[in-house]
């Protein structure tokens, strides 16, 4: 398969070999030449007119609901150049869907363009609607770095494009962003489908046909609660060292706990896990409670039929529970509680290694 990558110079021609290096799934690897062509629109040749920057190499990757593609750029003048915003633009132009996702299978014209010097990022919808949860757009989003700025695999452009600063023969990224927007379903679950790409650098125009059209499998948040505070911990008693949540009833504000809300993926099965230990002698009940919410930019409500309200009943031993949860189809997040209920005032609890974990084997194995 060969794709062809042309890169427009003052006088017209077309610079620069797209070569395909292997299609293999969903990430590609691609080589360019900085070999000279004839243009195929009957201009003349780039002879004597060797652009200021050549694009060496492109890589592309999931990450969750998102798709990042990133291009290599080399200097090959004889001199530093600075890259400055107002010489940096993007555009995408693909027809997207995702079966996944209600409403998103019949594919779907995405045409968006960022202009550095305006913002890093631009819209496109996709499929327009007042209701934010029927909403969908797809926004690209464009970030530049050299050598010395080399970003982590995971950094996402920023907010604004800085001007960057090229050695003789050095090196930078372009990255490209294409983030499905959907409230329920946009962290996820990506928009897939054929782009064709053009980013301009100074009076360079480089063409690309990027293959975003294959998912391996459910995306999935990072698992996972953070600790509670220190001083809600009991190194005493656990299963796990070094400690573990402790409930006091005769203490005030210490008779409950609630996790921090975490996402979840809609309509995931994933596997609530825990060990607990109520104290001999405890009067009143003891309860766990996961609840699911429906979160948009104007308002968070609970989705009553995914929720979970248990007595947890077994005294003086630590005793594990494992239970079977279903997210619904609209839930952006859950929250989780531990309560001692007692109007005697009489009793403690001990909770340690909750989980809440996604079923989906192949999920599991491919990590956050």
């Amino acid at each position: 398969m060969r794709h062809s990558t042309r890169s427009h110079g003052r006088g017209g021609g077309i610079r620069g070999v797209l070569r395909a290096a292997g299609l293999a799934g969903l990430l590609t690897a691609t080589a360019l030449t900085g070999a000279t062509a004839a243009a195929d629109d009957g201009g003349e040749a780039s002879i004597g007119q060797p652009n200021r920057v050549t694009l060496e190499r492109r890589s592309a990757r999931r990450d969750r609901g998102a798709w990042v593609v990133d291009y290599q750029i080399k200097n090959e003048t004889s001199a530093g150049l600075i890259v400055a915003p107002s010489e940096i633009e993007a555009r995408s132009e693909g027809w997207v869907s995702n079966s996944r996702v209600p409403g998103h299978a019949a594919p779907r014209r995405a045409v968006v363009t960022v202009k550095a010097a305006e913002k890093a990022t631009a819209d496109a919808d996709v499929i327009p609607a007042s209701d934010d949860a029927a909403r969908c757009r797809e926004r690209l989003s464009l970030a530049i770095w050299s050598d010395d700025q080399a970003p982590e695999p995971s950094a996402r452009p920023a907010e604004a494009v800085a001007p960057i600063s090229l050695a003789p023969g050095a090196t930078g990224l372009v990255r490209l962003r294409f983030a499905h927007q959907h409230v329920v379903h946009g962290e996820y679950d990506p928009l897939l489908g054929v782009r064709a790409v053009a980013v301009r650098i100074g009076q360079e125009t480089f063409h690309d046909v990027v293959p975003l059209d294959r998912e391996p499998g459910p995306a999935h948040p990072p698992a996972g609660w953070p600790e509670p505070p220190a001083d809600r911990r009991d190194a005493a008693r656990f299963v796990s060292a070094p400690d573990s949540l402790h409930l006091e009833a005769h203490v005030p504000g210490r008779q409950y706990y609630r996790f921090d809300e975490r996402p979840v993926r809609h309509g995931a099965r994933m596997r609530l896990s825990f060990w607990y230990l109520v104290a001999n002698g405890t009067a009143g009940e003891c309860r766990v409670r996961l609840a699911q919410y429906r979160d948009t930019p104007t308002s968070h409500r609970v989705l009553p039929a995914g929720g979970i309200d248990r007595e947890l009943d077994a005294v003086g031993r630590w005793t594990r529970v494992e239970t079977l949860v279903r997210i619904e189809d609209e839930a952006t997040s859950v929250g989780l509680d531990f309560r001692v209920s007692s109007d005697a005032n009489l009793g403690e609890m001990w909770i340690d290694d909750v989980a809440l974990e996604p079923l989906d084997a192949e999920a599991l194995a491919q990590g956050p």
